[in-house]
């Protein structure tokens, strides 16, 4: 996962998962990970491999624990790694 940007309202993020679309990707980090982020394809009119995470509410506990949700994702969930 590679942040893309930060602002104090959301962040921006791309997936590692090429050839993935990023819905399929955004359900199951919901589903096996508990995460929920709005797909790129929301916003822009293709498929960037990106997604939004809104951020203003976030504590930094929070922000921890979401990295580690998303290096555990990036690790080997099965679902995304197909």
């Amino acid at each position: 996962f590679e942040l893309l940007s930060l602002g104090g309202f959301f962040g921006w993020v791309r997936h590692p998962f090429a050839g993935r679309a990023t819905v399929d990707v955004v359900r199951e980090l919901a589903r096996a990970h508990n995460v929920l982020v709005m797909p790129g394809t929301a916003f822009l009119p293709d498929d960037r491999g990106t997604f939004r995470v809104s951020v203003s509410n976030i504590s930094p506990d929070g922000v921890t624990d979401f990295a580690e949700r998303l290096a555990a994702a990036g690790r080997g969930s099965p679902a995304l790694s197909r």
